[in-house]
């Protein structure tokens, strides 16, 4: 037996001690990795549905209860439509200030044989759109023919990459990249598509709209961007006083509350975990010093073999660094596996965006999270490192502690 296989040999040995520091490791880096993912993804969640949205100020029927239909659609996916006249999009392009507009239409699929699934359907003008094309270009660089569809990512693409909607098949384009938001539950198509599609449902007897209009005439959203240098709050106010029965909402209006929401949620997660972490790192100090007192008769025997008192103290470390880094990548696993695969169940279940980090973005996160609880353990044994260094050999014999 070497002096270097002592600490592996102490740790096997005290199963009931290694078993307790182990735990509170665990907990100590299950709570810095898992609270630290948890912060990122909401703040990618928020950033990506702010990204996402794209325009300045959103137009929509007054009717349509503007805020919860797009906070609805946006972050909760929810199938809904609302329509008002086509001609609205040349009154607002004619307001001073609107430098750009883009209509979009929307319908919502049934839940029924006559589709494949009930989803969020969003029609938008590939000529004119600056909201979704951005996005749709980090999965989709072709053109998007009449019949074609894009898919979210939640959205399961099938082998044959058709989607049945309204009796009819549909040709999937593309899926489209993660965003955390409701749009990854939705699916979207040109004008053209969206004016098949209400023919398809007609013919089923589902009438979105009672004159059987197309997207020709009928719109749900007009997606408005500012001119440099224009204010966003007259500009809407201009919206609201030249385009009757409409309502215009500032985009971060529109995110205001999503913000807050997950602000207070962030903070809450934070605050839990600094409690943790130091409760943790407490707990782990009183137990390595009430170790070191129990295994006074064990150092000073060492003491006598030969051992310095610098040895003793890297056995004291060794042990440690050995107990907390097991400790830490089991409680990282554990936050792993109970985070990433159930991101999407987290995000509906709290209510707010979610979006995972990247994978480098993750290790490094690993990575820190290791370091962080090797720290940990040096810092919770360096008191008892130095309590051995005061330890008195001989009077210890003599005690026959």
């Amino acid at each position: 037996m070497t002096f270097s296989s002592i600490p592996i040999l102490n740790i096997l040995g005290k199963k009931g001690r290694s078993a307790a520091l182990f735990v509170f490791a665990l907990l100590l880096s299950f709570s810095i990795f898992g609270g630290a993912l948890l912060l990122l993804s909401l703040r990618n969640g928020l950033q990506s549905l702010e990204k996402r949205l794209g325009a300045d100020i959103v137009v929509v029927p007054y009717e349509a209860r503007t805020k919860v239909s797009a906070d609805t659609i946006l972050n909760q996916g929810n199938r809904t439509y609302f329509y008002m006249s086509r001609a609205n999009l040349e009154k607002v392009a004619q307001i001073e200030g609107v430098e750009r507009v883009s209509p979009q239409v929307y319908m919502c699929s049934m839940n029924a044989g006559c589709c494949s699934v009930s989803l969020q359907l969003i029609g938008f003008d590939p000529e004119t759109d600056f909201t979704i094309q951005p996005w749709v270009r980090e999965s989709f660089k072709g053109t998007l023919g009449d019949g074609d569809i894009l898919i979210g990512s939640k959205v399961s693409l099938t082998e044959s990459r058709k989607l049945k909607f309204f009796d009819q098949n549909w040709n999937i384009a593309a899926q489209l990249a993660e965003t955390g938001t409701g749009l990854d539950n939705a699916v979207f198509a040109n004008m053209n598509t969206i004016r098949l599609l209400m023919e398809a449902a007609d013919k089923i007897g589902w009438s979105f709209v009672k004159d059987k209009s197309t997207p020709d005439k009928l719109i749900s959203t007009i997606m408005v961007k500012v001119s440099e240098g224009a204010d966003i709050e007259s500009v809407a106010s201009k919206i609201q006083r030249k385009v009757r029965k409409t309502q215009a909402v500032k985009a971060k209006a529109m995110t205001s509350d999503i913000a807050t929401s997950l602000s207070h949620f962030s903070k809450i997660i934070a605050v839990l975990a600094v409690v943790v972490c130091i409760l943790c790192l407490v707990i782990l100090i009183v137990v390595s010093t009430l170790i070191i007192g129990e295994r006074k008769k064990e150092f000073a025997v060492l003491r006598v073999l030969g051992a310095s008192q610098k040895k003793l103290a890297r056995l004291v470390m060794s042990e440690s660094i050995f107990v907390n880094l097991a400790g830490g990548i089991c409680g990282i696993a554990i936050a792993i596996l109970g985070i990433i695969p159930f991101h999407s169940l987290i995000s509906q279940s709290i209510n707010l965006p979610f979006l995972l980090p990247s994978p480098s973005l993750i290790i490094g996160l690993v990575l820190v999270s290791l370091t962080l609880s090797a720290l940990c353990a040096c810092l919770s044994t360096a008191y008892s490192a130095f309590k051995i260094a005061k330890i008195d050999t001989g009077m210890i014999l003599r005690e026959g502690n």
